[in-house]
């Protein structure tokens, strides 16, 4: 008998998080009976994930009808609906779950009684302490953590910033997200079409940073639009590509707006949402990430995967991945520190091979299997 694992999340489809757990599902959905669990109904999930793999959700689609009869309906149908996910949860018998996300996500989780739980933590509280209003208190959180087998940091950064803002429950491990390097490496093969520049004589060619993330606060994409503005004012030959798509909820869409028509950048490009990112950071000069905070970042660790050099800001695991500074960039979070960053790179053209290189010895401990297998030891138990 497959054993039975239950992977629940709050999207299908977003960031890292995301990644993660389809990256799991992809590496075990041969071997264990996985069924995905998200909050919101996502009909996208039966596009991209594997036939053999059933998918839930914890609530009903929203019916958004004008006959107040219809509304009637489906306000009770999903009131029904909610009262008995966790008994049909019960009666499916799994041996699992892996809650991906930490805050509401871990606290939904609780609910259900499976004999085996682990829920993963992707934020460093250090930075972000966002979970307060989920739990009510640092106790509360405390205790929610214990009531899983472990709490999985996909960093040491991770692991420090839950004992110091909340305390240690005691049940902490790390674990670093698996990155799917053949999987990378095909899909950078593909040829990019849509950046004009790429048709420019190689002597024209600027210098081309790129950067990969949802259109989120947390990305620093202001300062770095501000960074950019400064560095077009000097004159310098150079272009930033964003990749990212925008976000259903949140403002910082409109905020990216105002500063672009604010400053007049014309350097950086905000390219939108790509279904195939690789190809654009394998024609970088450089990444870039300007994050405010962050886990362990999965893009950037797969931007190593392409020896593309990295610049990174300096939150929670980049100093895991590029020391002080000695395999990659690391800048302070602040547009000065950006500005002097990106300054110095284009200044000191050499600068990129020596970093290239450095990040192509580094890339050694970015591995695929080897994170599979240690997570999956927790399934074995």
């Amino acid at each position: 008998m497959k054993k039975k694992i239950l992977l629940m999340n709050d999207l299908i489809v977003g960031g890292g998080v995301e990644k993660l757990m389809y990256d799991l599902v992809m590496a075990w959905h041969e071997k264990y009976d996985i069924t995905v669990m998200s909050y919101r109904y996502d009909d996208r999930f039966y596009d991209i994930y594997p036939s053999d793999v059933k998918y839930l959700s914890e609530s009903v689609p929203r019916e958004y009808k004008s006959n107040p009869f219809v509304h009637v309906l489906s306000s009770i149908n999903r009131r029904i609906y909610g009262a008995t996910i966790v008994r049909r949860i019960e009666k499916m018998g799994f041996d699992v779950m892996l809650c991906m996300k930490d805050g509401g996500t871990m606290w939904s989780g609780l609910k259900y009684n499976i004999p085996v739980k682990y829920a993963w933590n992707h934020t460093d509280y250090n930075s972000h302490y966002y979970t307060l209003s989920t739990f009510g208190s640092a106790e509360a959180e405390v205790e929610a953590m214990q009531q899983y087998k472990n709490i999985v940091c996909v960093s040491q950064d991770i692991k420090k910033g839950v004992c110091d803002v909340i305390g240690d429950p005691g049940n902490l491990i790390v674990k670093y997200n698996p990155i799917n390097v053949e999987n990378i490496l095909e899909k950078a093969k593909e040829p990019v079409v849509d950046i004009d520049s790429l048709d420019l004589p190689k002597d024209a060619q600027p210098v081309r940073f790129v950067s990969v993330g949802r259109l989120n606060e947390q990305k620093g994409y202001t300062f770095l639009i501000e960074a950019c503005k400064a560095l077009e004012d000097e004159g310098y030959n150079f272009e930033v590509i964003v990749v990212g798509a925008q976000e259903e909820w949140g403002e910082e869409t409109r905020r990216i707006d105002e500063a672009m028509r604010r400053t007049g950048a014309k350097k950086i490009k905000f390219i939108g949402g790509r279904s195939n990112s690789y190809k654009y950071m394998a024609i970088a000069d450089w990444f870039i990430s300007t994050s405010i905070y962050e886990g362990y970042s999965l893009v950037s660790q797969e931007a190593a995967v392409l020896d593309v050099p990295l610049m990174l800001t300096d939150c929670s695991g980049v100093r895991e991945l590029l020391g002080d500074s000695e395999y990659g960039i690391v800048m302070p979070i602040n547009v000065v520190g950006i500005y002097k960053s990106m300054k110095r790179v284009l200044d000191n053209p050499e600068l990129r091979e020596y970093y290239k290189n450095k990040i192509m010895e580094r890339k050694s401990i970015i591995t695929y299997q080897e994170r599979i297998r240690e997570i999956e030891k927790l399934i074995e138990g």
